[in-house]
């Protein structure tokens, strides 16, 4: 019976994420977006070094971690401070510039187009609605704040491009020109076209509110932007990030392929108001399924794991804690996942659903009421969690809520996987 329910729920929501992974747009957001991970991380290194606490703030002069805090502040007080400034600016700071040509890159692929060409006109229409050159180049929409622009200017310029190509209007030059001479001027009608129309529509705007396209864009957003940033959207992206999984539907994909690009809109506010000296803006950002959700991977692993070691009799459970266990150190459960396994488990689906949730409501009240500090930095999400953690929020408390939170979820999970266990073994001794 159970198996059926959970069949039904599958089959639409397996439909869903075949779209997002299948369909060319979608496709070509999610992986430009996957490619700025490296970006944000250079970005986040930066943010490390110029986000330097204060020592005196921190602690008392006279023991190891004051002097260590104030070499880490003098450093970023100096030269390697403007060093770090100045790498910020070129990554995190220019981060929509770099997903708009990475899926700019992807679509045109996918359209087989000259994907240099293509890159050229998108980044071109972009500069159009998102940049002015009253007193110098504008930059203020390149980094986060230009992302869903971004998003926009990509797909509707290559789309164009394509129907352009379609059609037929381009110039056609002799078979006998070789093709890196014949590709640029087969491009430029195309180019030009779009030029004028972004150009066009940017003006139009401004002559209507005053406010170029990616303004608009992001005032447009904002309200949504919002909603992402609440507790109520906490919970449903947790619910449905490790509630897809007991029902066979990988739900980082999912869940993610929608909300990566408001959490990294978030994360690049947070480090620039960090930058600034300024409290941090927002609570939900990169990396939150890792901080404010799962401690080790999808269902909190760490807690998984450490509840299967505690009480496993059964051969299959200590085998599986014993294969997959060590993954969740480094937050990757998919060996205990599949190996448990999760899918239609009626044992544990209830812990697996429910604790991240719990640790969600715990998370955000905190941070929200800050006494615990928010995420500035997209910090690798495979470091041991008490590690991640900390370096992602800089804040030494984050450390003891990493351990306090596993202990709770532990002991949360012990009866059910107790009961799962009672259920192998008894199979187990039929077999």
């Amino acid at each position: 019976m159970l198996e059926k329910i959970m069949n039904k729920i599958a089959e639409p929501l397996t439909k869903v994420a075949a779209f997002l992974q299948t369909n060319r747009y979608t496709s070509a957001i999610i992986n430009g977006l996957t490619v700025t991970i490296p970006v944000t991380i250079v970005g986040a290194l930066a943010t490390l070094i110029t986000a330097a606490p204060n020592p005196d703030a921190v602690t008392k002069p006279g023991n190891i971690f004051y002097g260590i805090l104030s070499a880490w502040f003098n450093a970023a007080k100096g030269g390697l401070g403007t060093a770090a400034a100045f790498l910020n600016n070129v990554s995190l700071n220019m981060v929509s510039v770099f997903a708009l040509l990475a899926i700019t890159y992807n679509l045109a692929r996918s359209f087989k187009h000259n994907v240099v060409l293509d890159m050229i006109t998108s980044f071109m229409c972009f500069v159009c609605v998102a940049c002015s050159f009253d007193g110098g180049l504008s930059t203020g929409f390149l980094g986060g704040r230009g992302l869903f622009c971004a998003f926009l200017v990509a797909c509707l310029s290559t789309t164009i491009t394509e129907l352009f190509n379609k059609a037929g209007f381009k110039i056609k030059l002799p078979e006998q020109v070789p093709p890196n001479v014949s590709a640029p001027f087969e491009a430029l009608i195309p180019m030009f076209v779009n030029v004028c129309l972004f150009y066009a529509i940017n003006a139009a705007f401004v002559a209507l509110n005053g406010n170029n396209l990616a303004t608009n864009i992001l005032n447009l957003m904002k309200p949504l932007i919002s909603t992402t940033d609440t507790l109520g959207a906490a919970l449903v992206y947790g619910l449905l990030l490790n509630g897809l999984w007991i029902v066979g539907v990988h739900g980082g994909n999912v869940c993610n392929s929608v909300m990566s690009a408001f959490f990294l809109m978030n994360l690049t506010a947070n480090a620039e108001a960090a930058a600034a000296g300024q409290p941090l803006p927002h609570i939900l950002a990169t990396n939150w399924n890792t901080i404010g959700l799962n401690l080790g991977g999808s269902g909190c692993g760490c807690a998984l794991a450490l509840s299967m070691l505690i009480v496993a009799k059964s051969a299959h459970l200590r085998t599986m804690v014993k294969v997959g266990g060590p993954a969740v150190i480094f937050n990757i459960t998919e060996p205990l996942v599949f190996g448990t396994p999760i899918v239609l488990n009626p044992y544990l689906v209830v812990p697996f659903v429910c604790v991240p949730l719990l640790n969600t409501v715990i998370l955000f009240l905190l941070m929200q009421a800050n006494v615990l500090g928010r995420i500035r930095i997209n910090a690798p999400w495979v470091l041991p969690g008490p590690i991640f953690w900390f370096l992602s929020t800089l804040d030494f408390k984050m450390v003891i809520a990493w351990f306090v939170l596993l202990a709770i979820d532990t002991v949360i999970y012990i009866p059910f996987m107790k009961m799962y266990d009672n259920s192998l073994l008894a199979q187990e001794k039929e077999g």
